[in-house]
């Protein structure tokens, strides 16, 4: 049976060299017989900054008015020009069309979310828009109108005045990827956008 080992006196930096070299006493701490450790991949800002986003899929959809999805691919085009605070279209905006309105949709995380929402409704001026955004459980529906961020709204009450794609999108029933390959209007010239929104006007 082991007995209890006298307590030790405390003698300050001495005294926990001592301590240390009589717990470590036996154990390999990679002296010369022992192999050299591999070499790991540098670890950078990247990997920070990726292993603390949740990997949880987002979806945003930013209903319109608009008859026409080119004539609102043209519109959000102008109206990142329009901007002033360098807001730029989110990369994988792409804009569909819907017996309701045109949408543009995006697997975009909120804040970005938003920057397209702003971008849209600055483009249609005084046509309010309503984005819905998810990820997970968490569901949203806010209100833009002339760029300018608004109320935030039930997305179950909204969400019945809109067509059933927007529904099945927010609900998971539908993704971007079964939509199609949609309106890029990020790589629009003004050109272009001027020629697609004169387009949808005459869709009218």
């Amino acid at each position: 049976m082991s007995t209890a080992e006298p307590p030790r006196p405390s003698g300050g930096d001495d005294d926990i060299d001592a301590e240390f070299a009589r717990l470590t006493q036996g154990l390999d701490l990679g002296g010369e017989n022992s192999e050299p450790p591999e070499e790991s991949e540098p670890f950078t800002v990247e990997d920070i900054i990726s292993g603390g986003e949740d990997e949880e899929p987002a979806i945003a959809v930013v209903a319109t008015s608009v008859v026409s999805a080119k004539a609102l691919a043209g519109a959000i085009r102008l109206g990142r020009e329009a901007r002033t605070d360098g807001a730029e279209i989110p990369a994988g905006t792409r804009v569909h069309d819907t017996s309701m309105g045109a949408i543009a949709v995006g697997a975009l995380q909120e804040g970005i979310a938003h920057e397209l929402a702003a971008i849209t409704s600055t483009a249609l001026q005084r046509n309010g828009v309503v984005l819905f955004w998810r990820k997970g459980e968490r569901m949203t529906a806010t209100r833009y109108k002339e760029g300018e961020r608004g109320e935030d709204v039930s997305p179950a009450i909204v969400m019945g005045a809109m067509d059933d794609l927007v529904e099945q999108l927010m609900l998971g029933a539908a993704d971007v990827a079964t939509l199609g390959e949609g309106y890029d209007p990020a790589v629009l010239t003004r050109d272009e956008a001027l020629a697609w929104i004169s387009q949808g006007r005459k869709e009218r």
